[in-house]
């Protein structure tokens, strides 16, 4: 079994699953998660959920649709010596109380994209052609599992459809929304041979070298 280091957690992954990303470091480290309980919308291996879990979180629900990430998940959990709640969902759909803080993670990249670059191995589920299917499902119909004054972590990339991410936004948080981390990531070496296939608004050129971008948001239930 393979392992991979996240924040100082070695988590067991294999090669049919979603490993964490730079982003989901990022989105670690830029939350707001200690004394709430917490739930891990899409948690893949069980890095964010583990990471919450370890540095001080009240409680943590993680869920996945994808069996793979479940099992690893539960072990990963064990093998850190975590107390971790994990269960099977798609999106909220099983989901049954609410939250202080939901932390959303699942795919934000356009499924051609996605296949090119090899972050999502072909088994994981991915988002549609637009990248933002998943992101707008989270977004309309999160308030019903937040607590009052409880938040959603969104992160999206320049691969989505991200006007319509912020016109989510503005319909159902309207004016209680932030931007709280973004980066800009340079090109890795599959991105630059098939730059064909992508939109020219997905990135943009500086000193001769092309990025593309994450963003990490945060929106209040008030």
């Amino acid at each position: 079994m393979n392992k991979v280091n996240f924040l100082n957690i070695e988590l067991e992954y294999n090669e049919k699953v979603f490993r964490p990303t730079l982003l989901s470091e990022k989105c670690a480290l830029n939350t707001n998660f200690k004394d709430k309980n917490i739930l891990d919308l899409g948690c893949g291996i069980g890095p964010l959920a583990i990471y919450f879990a370890k540095n001080g979180a009240s409680s943590v629900d993680a869920i996945d649709i994808y069996n793979e990430h479940l099992e690893l998940s539960r072990k990963n959990a064990v093998l850190n010596e975590t107390k971790v709640n994990i269960f099977r969902s798609n999106l909220f759909q099983d989901v049954s109380k609410k939250y202080d803080l939901i932390c959303c993670d699942v795919s934000g990249v356009r499924e051609e994209v996605a296949k090119l670059t090899g972050w999502f191995p072909e088994e994981v589920p991915k988002a549609d052609d637009t990248g933002a299917n998943l992101i707008l499902e989270v977004i309309a119909n999160s308030k019903e599992f937040l607590n009052e004054n409880g938040e959603l972590i969104i992160c999206t990339t320049s691969f989505s459809d991200e006007k319509s991410i912020f016109t989510a936004f503005e319909k159902f948080y309207p004016n209680s929304y932030q931007e709280i981390y973004s980066e800009e990531v340079p090109f890795s070496k599959r991105l630059n041979k098939n730059i064909g296939i992508l939109d020219k608004d997905s990135f943009f050129e500086k000193d001769g070298i092309k990025y593309w971008k994450f963003s990490i948001f945060s929106l209040s239930k008030n």
